[in-house]
């Protein structure tokens, strides 16, 4: 089990005491998945955060008329963190690996227990923050014309174009798929 990618990876964010960095490495593990497999479900408690070592992921839900809707991507190197997981409170999304995906998990339980050090709560701070930005783009993202919405989204998250169906970055920016692919066409 190779968890060391995450530890440089939070490592990078705050300094690691001994004693923190000692029992997060007993308490990590590595998860293996292949693509298509769904490794939470709505109305749930997800009950660990992940740090996405390879592969690529993404969160969705359906609405009211069963419409598919893609909520966020997750590549390489990036956390998967819920704030609704981490207060044991359920949420309203799938959660998706669209590759061959290595995974790094930690239960929120041993994320609860590692906040007597200063470092965990700064940690904690800096995932809420983040999810709040990934929301908060997400919601502008959504105020603007389906052009707007595209240029924006393929200048900030280009990586996602590489992995990503054109139906499911359509359903992340609440387009049609043909809308996409005649935006994508222009570009060539």
């Amino acid at each position: 089990m190779n968890t060391e990618p995450f530890i440089i990876f939070l490592a990078r964010i705050v300094d690691l005491s001994t004693q923190m960095l000692g029992e997060l490495k007993i308490l990590l593990e590595e998860e293996q998945y292949k693509p298509h497999q769904i490794i939470h479900s709505a109305g749930q408690v997800e009950n660990r955060l992940w740090f996405l070592q390879t592969g690529f992921a993404r969160t969705y839900y359906f609405d009211q008329t069963g419409k598919e809707h893609t909520l966020s991507f997750y590549l390489e190197n990036e956390i998967i963190f819920s704030h609704k997981a981490y207060w044991k409170e359920p949420t309203d999304y799938y959660l998706e690996i669209l590759m061959p995906t290595t995974l790094i998990s930690l239960s929120y339980e041993s994320l609860r227990n590692l906040e007597k050090y200063q470092e965990t709560q700064t940690l904690i701070h800096i995932f809420n923050r983040q999810r709040f930005y990934q929301d908060l783009f997400k919601s502008r993202l959504m105020t603007w014309t389906a052009e707007e919405r595209y240029y924006q989204f393929r200048k900030s998250c280009p990586d996602i174009f590489k992995f990503a169906s054109v139906r499911l970055i359509a359903s992340h920016l609440n387009m049609t798929r043909e809308n996409l692919s005649r935006l994508m066409g222009r570009e060539k």
